[in-house]
């Protein structure tokens, strides 16, 4: 079993550098003060070329009707199957024609349907378009650039679906009024610069890891303290007043009011901290199995979405990824076997391993049930740790973030033959939506 362990900091001893005295005659003196103002020079012009030719974030709200396909009442809901394949159908297209348009030194970076709605003709689509210009460029101009390239491709392109022209709107917005529009959708990274990440390949590992994960690109990932005792185990917002987390994480204290959680890259400091108001342990945890292993908690206030703080989505109960699919596991454990709790949130990538493969006499022998997946490699090496308890695996379906399972238990941490083994999510999704109403 994962446990929760203390935090500790190690002290670095100042480095003293001795300076060296130089000599230096009249005409050398002269040759390298004028080489030291050339440097001056040639570095202010680099530095106020940046300052001025820096590239800045430029957001759009487009409006248009496609008249080529029929509404469907699960367009209008988005965590639906059909509104996630229908807005990656809409937003693959728009990659498609914006992608290699880099008119005007810009770039087109992301975009992300938030709204598909009815209409006699067809389907109406609202969605955010996001692009990087040099910050001299002005909104406007950059509206007329996009207006143009648009039209182009739909005259010169053959597209999937048939946007009506005259249709068409575009409005500049600004990255406040991006991010409410896009945080109705659940499952997207954001970085501090509010652009979108792509999915990360990296294999940087928790135990035994040296790369920390960035500010904004695991927002749902939590930290569960208890008052007075710090981090004892990690948690995935799925709502902005609920947590998901591992039923065991409160074995010791089941008391709301002894618990605060955290959000951000940093246990100290945090970005945002909220008591407890309510946690639900599964009804048929059995802590000698490990089964059921799964819990809420409530916030006593709610969040407020942002760059940094997000839901991750519920995947589908039927949802079943193959063997070897990757997946991604994060939390503030500790990097080696019985190590300290890391301060800054580390990420791993692993990859599903197949409950028969795990329930061999040479692996776990039997004891992985309906209710569980394992994840890891065989060799070992990479895998979640003490005081990951509790947090998210997640997997990306065209950079939308899924909770796949919950770190809940194992055999030491990155055994050869002992992978991690998760709560497996799509098994309680009927429990999570009876308690909470997600």
């Amino acid at each position: 079993m994962y446990a929760p362990i203390e935090f500790s900091e190690a002290d670095y001893p100042e480095v003293h550098y001795q300076r060296r005295q130089q000599f230096w005659d009249p005409i050398r003196l002269a040759l390298f003060t004028l080489a030291i103002v050339a440097i001056i020079g040639i570095a202010i012009g680099i530095v106020t070329h940046f300052v001025v030719e820096d590239d800045k974030s430029f957001y759009y709200l487009a409006s248009f009707k496609v008249t080529n396909i029929k509404y469907k009442e699960n367009y209008g809901v988005r965590p639906s199957r059909e509104f996630t394949e229908r807005s990656h159908q809409i937003e693959r297209m728009m990659s498609r024609i914006f992608r290699h348009d880099t008119t005007g030194g810009g770039r087109f970076i992301k975009s992300h349907v938030v709204r598909i709605s009815p209409d006699e003709h067809g389907v109406n689509i609202v969605m955010v378009l996001m692009f990087q210009y040099p910050s001299s460029s002005s909104a406007e101009r950059i509206k007329k650039k996009i207006e143009k390239t648009l039209y182009q491709s739909l005259k010169t392109k053959q597209m999937p679906l048939t946007i009506n022209k005259s249709s068409f709107t575009l409005t500049s917005i600004d990255s406040k009024k991006m991010r409410n529009l896009v945080n109705s959708r659940c499952g997207i990274r954001m970085t501090s610069s509010n652009m979108p990440l792509p999915a990360s390949s990296s294999t940087e590992r928790i135990v035994q890891g040296q790369e920390t994960a960035l500010e904004g690109e695991w927002p749902w990932q939590a930290s569960l303290q208890l008052i007075g005792a710090g981090h004892q185990c990690g948690a995935s917002l799925i709502s902005n007043t609920w947590l998901l987390t591992a039923a065991h994480c409160f074995r010791k204290n089941k008391d709301p009011r002894q618990w605060i959680v955290t959000f951000g890259s940093t246990i100290t400091p945090p970005a945002v901290q909220r008591r407890v108001g309510r946690i639900i342990l599964h009804e048929n945890y059995r802590k000698e199995t490990n089964e059921n292993d799964i819990a809420l908690a409530q916030l006593s206030t709610r969040v407020e979405f942002s760059n940094i703080v997000q839901r991750v989505c519920l995947p589908d109960s039927f949802i079943k990824l193959p063997p070897k699919t990757s997946v991604f596991v994060t939390g503030f454990g500790s990097i080696v076997d019985d190590g300290p709790t890391q301060n800054k949130l580390r990420q791993a990538r692993v990859e599903t391993i197949s409950t028969d493969v795990c329930n061999r006499k040479d692996v776990y022998d039997g004891l992985i049930t309906s209710g569980m997946l394992c994840a890891g490699f065989m060799e070992g090496k990479v895998d979640a740790c003490k005081g990951d308890s509790g947090g998210p695996l997640v997997y990306d379906n065209r950079d939308i973030w899924y909770l796949i399972g919950i770190v809940s238990w194992g055999q030491s941490c990155a055994l050869p033959k002992k992978p991690g083994v998760y709560t497996r999510v799509t098994q309680y999704r009927s429990w999570i939506a009876s308690k909470t109403g997600i």
